[in-house]
């Protein structure tokens, strides 16, 4: 997925009204910000995670809450070679968001963004 085509998918939630215009914008620039953490111009199979990430904004600013994942899960993300990226990519959405994510909800992206950097990052390390 390359930038204009995440622009498109925003733009189709926001017109759906699933999204929120300022989960969109944080998402947006989070898209952005893994693009230059990884220096492309297209991330592979992100689909995922970036639908993901401007629901939970969303969900977050409704006040609902979201039970994170499995223990097992957790552990094997926390494992992951990815896992201090993924966390700053998480910890750079909580300070653009202006507010703090649940745990629940880091932990999802904890999970997607290690996935994707799996995929993405060269040598897969």
């Amino acid at each position: 997925m390359n930038l204009q085509e995440y622009k498109e998918r925003l733009t189709i939630l926001l017109e759906q009204e699933v999204i929120t215009e300022k989960s969109s914008d944080v998402s947006l620039l989070a898209f952005k910000a893994l693009l230059k953490v990884l220096n492309k111009i297209e991330v592979e199979q992100a689909e995922m995670l970036f639908t993901h990430l401007p629901m939970a904004l969303t969900r977050i600013s409704n006040g609902e809450n979201l039970e994170g994942p499995a223990a097992e899960i957790i552990t094997e993300i926390t494992n992951s070679p990815h896992f201090s990226i993924a966390k700053s990519q998480v910890g750079w959405i909580e300070e653009n968001w202006n507010n703090p994510l649940p745990q629940g909800e880091k932990d999802y992206l904890y999970m997607h963004y290690s996935n994707v950097l799996t995929i993405n990052v060269q040598g897969g390390a």
